[in-house]
C-alpha cells in the first residue's frame, strides 16, 4: 500500500466504525430484515409526510405469479422493500431488478429488495415480485425508502393486495364433469 493510500484507507475505516450506517451504499445490511430500519447512526426516519406511494398493479395476485409493484412520487436513492404477510413475515421473492437494484435474503432467497449503490432511481421504478405457490392470503408491500442517509422514511405500506386461490386446468375440468354428471343425473330422474 503506498503512503498516499494509507492515510486515505484509515479516515475511510474510522468513518466506517464510527458511523456504521455510512458504509452501506451497496444496499441494506441483514440486520435491517425485520423492522426495515437502515442502521444510520444518530440519525431518526423522517416524520413527515413520505413523498412515496408504493402501487401494486393489481388489488389481487395468483400463487405461482407474478405482480408489477412500482415505486411512486419522488426520485430516491436506497430502498428496503418486501410482500409481508399477516404475521408480518416477508414472502415471496423478487426478480427482474431495475438498475442499481439488487435482491437480499432475509429469512427466504431473494425475499427483499435493496438498493445496489446510491445512484438515483427515478419515481416510477417497477419491480417484479413473484408470489408463493401456497397463497399466504392477504400482503402488503412494505418499505424504506431513502432519499439521501440522513433523509429517509420506514413503514411505507400499500393497500393490501388478496391473494386468489390457484386452482388447476385439470382440476377444473373434474369439477365441471361431476357437475355435468349430477345434472344429466336429475334430468333422467325428472324425465
Amino acid at each position: 500500500m503506498s503512503l498516499f493510500c494509507l492515510p486515505v484507507f484509515l479516515v475511510y475505516f474510522t468513518a466506517c466504525f464510527l458511523q456504521r450506517g455510512a458504509c452501506f451504499p451497496g444496499g441494506a445490511p441483514t440486520d435491517a430484515c425485520q423492522n426495515l430500519t437502515p442502521g444510520h447512526v444518530n440519525i431518526t426516519a423522517n416524520s413527515s409526510a413520505t413523498p412515496f406511494t408504493i402501487m401494486p398493479a393489481s388489488t389481487t395476485y395468483q400463487p405461482g405469479g407474478t405482480l408489477r409493484v412500482q415505486i411512486m412520487g419522488a426520485s430516491f436513492r436506497g430502498i428496503l422493500l418486501q410482500a409481508r404477510d399477516s404475521t408480518n413475515q416477508a414472502v415471496g421473492f423478487w426478480s427482474d431488478f431495475p438498475d442499481f437494484t439488487r435482491s437480499l435474503t432475509c429469512n427466504n432467497s431473494a425475499d427483499s429488495v435493496t438498493h445496489q449503490n446510491t445512484s438515483v432511481k427515478v419515481a416510477g421504478t417497477n419491480f417484479t415480485w413473484n408470489a408463493p405457490r401456497n397463497s399466504p392470503g392477504d400482503v402488503s408491500f412494505v418499505a424504506t425508502i431513502a432519499m439521501s442517509r440522513e433523509q429517509f422514511w420506514t413503514g411505507i405500506t400499500s393497500d393490501p393486495v388478496s391473494g386468489g386461490i390457484r386452482v388447476s386446468l385439470h382440476l377444473g375440468a373434474t369439477v365441471l364433469s361431476l357437475l355435468n354428471i349430477i345434472l344429466l343425473t336429475n334430468w333422467m330422474v325428472e324425465g
